[in-house]
């Protein structure tokens, strides 16, 4: 082997050997329904039902140049950031998706909110229809079907529900090391994260016990149980700080 290619092989078996494992903590769902009075004021479950599209586009032409049907797609945006786009369906003035969004919506009342239907074609996509919003729109609320008119005269049918509740620690990722298990994610709405853990934080013990001493295949474990199990984490932060936290038995709202 050549010595360029000995060293380049040399430096990538290192950075394998230095990668650590990464995990997360396990989630159920909560079987029994959660009403909304025990969750956050401002996470939904948000299913994108269905369309009604004009017959013919903005500039009053026929759908793809032609006399095809549109194809139309949702995207949902809060604060300028996409946070959901829907499959497409295609050669229809009503396309039907029935689609709950595969986590609950963080919608806080301050936060822009953008809905828009797409024609998708060969080529790319053209805008049929947009709704802008602080807030969700007034009109979307739990238990019912809303239609939000969108600024062409479509229409985007939406409903809202109490959101999915999670038993679990909500550290949604973490690198397992010798001596610690240090948090890289961590869901905001969930024990871990009213427990104040950030990204950074190294968990050294479980419950009194040592991550050391716990193991690679024990300590895993022990921090998913540790809600449940009202166990305290000792935690050392990145200026190498320690502080005790408890998690809560509450439950976790994953969101988007």
């Amino acid at each position: 082997m050549r010595p360029g290619r000995l060293v380049l092989a040399f430096f990538l078996l290192l950075a394998v050997g230095c990668a650590y494992p990464r995990r997360t903590t396990s989630l159920s769902p909560v079987r029994n329904t959660v009403t909304s009075t025990s969750s956050p004021s401002d996470v939904w479950s948000l299913t994108v039902a269905s369309a009604s599209v004009p017959p013919r586009s903005r500039g009053a032409l026929a759908w793809d140049g032609t006399d095809g049907l549109p194809d139309p797609f949702v995207r949902i945006y809060r604060n300028d950031e996409l946070i959901y786009e829907s499959e497409t369906r295609n050669d229809t003035l009503t396309p039907e998706w029935n689609v709950v969004l595969p986590r609950n919506v963080y919608a806080p009342s301050d936060a822009m909110f953008r809905f828009e239907v797409w024609d998708r074609d060969e080529v790319g996509a053209d805008p049929i229809g947009i709704f802008r919003h602080r807030g969700l729109p007034p009109n979307v609320v739990p238990g019912a079907d809303a239609r939000v008119l969108l600024d062409s005269g479509a229409q985007l049918a939406l409903r809202l529900a109490a959101p999915q509740a999670h038993h679990g620690v909500g550290v949604r990722l973490y690198e397992v090391r010798g001596d610690a298990l240090v948090v890289v994610e961590v869901e905001t709405h969930s024990p871990a994260g009213r427990a104040g853990l950030r990204p950074g934080d190294a968990i050294v013990a479980i419950g009194g016990q040592s991550v050391s001493g716990l193991g690679s295949q024990r300590a895993p474990g022990a921090l998913s149980m540790a809600a449940e199990r009202r166990e305290r984490l000792r935690v050392r932060g990145e200026r190498g700080d320690t502080r005790e936290v408890e998690l809560d038995q509450g439950f976790t709202w994953l969101t988007m």
